[in-house]
């Protein structure tokens, strides 16, 4: 009798394995997002990556686009550089592009910096005068302080990050976290909200995000972070059985209240500076970026925020999100793209290490300057444009 209940219990087992199996994975995003099982983890020939063999094997119109993007590069080494990163099946943007990143054969002669996993705890850093990243080797936060308060890009993953990397790293640094005026939002996942709560509790900031984006992260189950998210890490750990009874549901995690729904176009003006906020879909229904002027050494640059990199789901939002936040950008002369996400946009964790190691250094790596930006926006838009074509959008 016990043999044949553990013959029924097995083949039960194999049975739910191969349906679990069968169902397949969810689809992959933009980013390594922790917590969430919608995270970057190499999910090549997903819905929106064609697979290493579809683009070797691509048409010639495909071919068409590579070849004007390599065009584009030249013989600029950092060109040829993103070039390299943008134009393959992956995008850049998977977490394995991140972890085995390189650096340009160009001056400064850089020390690679490949995103570890797990991620590791890199501080704050100075990049501009006026301009820092808070994080980690995965994801971070962008400040851009002003002569009247500070705007703060994203929060991190959880209160825990908030607390204990934003807050603390931004008092390092002689700033006061008390002097945050809005935090903006360039989308509703969790590893970009997860400390605004928290945040907005402490200080006061306003918090800014898209309207669509507001919808989705208010009726999501969670804030962020790893607290309360699973119990599969923990059940291993303390040794609990699938017998054990479940525990009691946590209680709801608190959101933050919503502020100001941005819009395109729109502009933010704290003290002496003036962001301005466009959208691009895509990435999710509600994505923004921003252009804020950053200060170095005597002189304004405009740089864009975006919070995905080539993260398209269909050419609506390729045309709509991703294209019309380039082109807003090279209207502005933007001098530099960078993302929260490092070492896929030209925030490679080399350049801010040695940027904030030897500040302010006699050049700084993360200025390209405005016509080599525009080269870079094009070959970023090419190399999607060949992805769009091999998947047959």
């Amino acid at each position: 009798m016990l043999r044949r209940i553990l013959a029924g219990l097995g083949t039960s087992v194999l049975a739910a394995a191969v349906l679990s199996a069968q169902a397949g994975a969810p689809p992959q995003g933009e980013g390594g997002r922790q917590g969430r099982g919608d995270g970057q983890g190499g999910g090549r020939g997903s819905a929106n990556l064609p697979t290493d063999a579809q683009w070797a094997a691509m048409s010639p119109k495909a071919k068409e686009y590579v070849d004007k993007a390599k065009a584009i590069a030249g013989d600029d080494p950092d060109l040829q550089f993103d070039f390299g990163i943008f134009c393959k099946a992956s995008g850049g943007s998977q977490n394995p592009d991140r972890a085995s990143v390189g650096v340009p054969n160009s001056e400064p002669k850089l020390e690679p910096y490949p995103a570890p996993s797990p991620a590791q705890v890199v501080g704050g850093q100075r990049l501009f005068d006026n301009f820092y990243w808070i994080g980690n080797t995965g994801i971070g936060a962008w400040l851009i302080t002003s002569n009247d308060g500070y705007i703060l890009f994203d929060t991190m993953n959880s209160e825990d990050d908030a607390k204990n990397i934003i807050f603390p790293e931004m008092k390092k640094l002689g700033l006061d976290p008390m002097k945050i005026k809005y935090m903006v939002f360039g989308h509703n996942h969790f590893d970009h909200t997860g400390g605004g709560e928290y945040i907005q509790r402490i200080t006061g900031a306003k918090a800014v995000m898209h309207r669509d984006d507001w919808e989705i992260y208010l009726k999501s189950s969670g804030r962020g972070g790893g607290r309360g998210r699973g119990r599969g890490a923990d059940a291993a750990a303390t040794g609990e059985t699938a017998t054990a009874p479940p525990p009691a549901p946590a209680a709801p995690l608190p959101k933050m209240k919503r502020d100001i729904d941005a819009t395109d176009g729109m502009t933010l003006k704290v003290g002496d500076v003036t962001a301005t906020i466009f959208q691009m879909t895509g990435h999710t229904p509600g994505s923004i970026g921003m252009v804020v002027p950053v200060k170095y050494q005597g002189r304004q640059h405009p740089i864009l925020l975006v919070t995905a990199g080539t993260d398209v789901h269909n050419r609506e939002a390729f045309v709509g999100g991703y294209e019309h936040i380039w082109d807003e950008a090279i209207k502005m002369k933007v001098e530099s793209v960078m993302q929260a996400h490092p070492n896929t946009n030209m925030n490679l964790l080399a350049r801010t290490k040695y940027v904030n190691d030897h500040y302010p250094p006699a050049k700084n790596p993360l200025l390209y300057g405005a016509a080599r930006t525009e080269r870079y926006i094009n070959i970023m838009r090419n190399c999607t444009l060949a992805r769009m074509d091999i998947l047959g959008w």
